[in-house]
């Protein structure tokens, strides 16, 4: 792009208008992109990094913005926040991870433990079993026959309760969920929902992250909020002016960890 002109710059809660050239104090705003503005040159003169207005704006390429978009300039704060809420979401998955291995090694220590206790509790029921079968050896007639009769009394029930195993059906999971449906039936994809929808607000159309993107997508515009129709129908015409179709958009996310 071409150096920019001096040209008055509008930063929405500035009561100043602010010269170009000039340098901007870092106040949370929303700056209107004039003709032959760069990133670069927006970076310098709100005091912030390139990467910076990359991230908060989460914008595609970094060489590309166009007259009359609406830039969000964040504070220093949020700046801050974002970092600690990084680095705190670092930390809690480590512990995380620590605790489901800990875990995990105590579940194989206890079952280690319960395989050996097994393990010498047969033994001792088999010196009890053949203490057992000595002493039936003697046993009258009359008791071999009562546990014969025992036995074939106790068959019938194992039989039926093997019946009635085999005949229960496996638990069929519902599939997707209200919210789902409907994004499907609004024309959104299952590509999109997976890959999209569910990392961003985790299917829920009323999310709003501490940045104040909300809904599906996750979005401060108009299609953020409303019925499950209404942010599909956004969703869906966003990725495509964006990114050229679904499939591009769901690309690109998978590639860059956010869209």
């Amino acid at each position: 792009m071409s150096k920019m002109k001096e040209t008055a710059l509008t930063i929405a809660g500035l009561a100043s208008v602010l010269v170009a050239g000039q340098t901007v104090a870092n106040a949370a705003s929303t700056y209107t992109v004039q003709k032959g503005d760069t990133l670069s040159e927006l970076a310098d003169k709100f005091n912030l990094t390139v990467e910076d207005l990359v991230k908060t704006n989460k914008i595609t390429d970094a060489n590309m913005i166009f007259a009359d978009q609406q830039i969000e300039v964040p504070t220093q704060e949020e700046l801050n926040e974002n970092a600690l809420n990084t680095t705190a979401a670092s930390s809690a998955n480590s512990a995380a991870s620590d605790a489901a291995s800990s875990a995990m090694s105590e579940a194989v220590a206890s079952m280690t433990a319960a395989s050996e206790a097994a393990a010498s509790s047969a033994a001792a029921s088999e010196a009890v079993a053949s203490s057992v079968a000595a002493s039936e050896a003697a046993a009258s007639k009359a008791a071999e026959s009562e546990a014969a009769a025992a036995s074939v009394q106790a068959q019938p029930v194992a039989q039926d309760t093997a019946v009635a195993q085999q005949a229960a059906p496996a638990a069929t999971p519902a599939a997707g969920g209200s919210v789902y449906d409907q994004f499907i039936a609004n024309g959104g994809t299952d590509a999109l929902w997976q890959n999209i929808v569910m990392p961003e607000s985790g299917g829920n159309p009323n999310a709003v992250s501490p940045n104040g993107y909300m809904g599906l997508g996750q979005t401060k515009e108009g299609w953020g909020t409303g019925d499950v129709a209404t942010q599909t129908n956004g969703l869906v015409n966003y990725a495509v002016s964006r990114y050229g179709s679904v499939d591009g958009a769901v690309q690109f996310r998978a590639a860059n960890g956010w869209w």
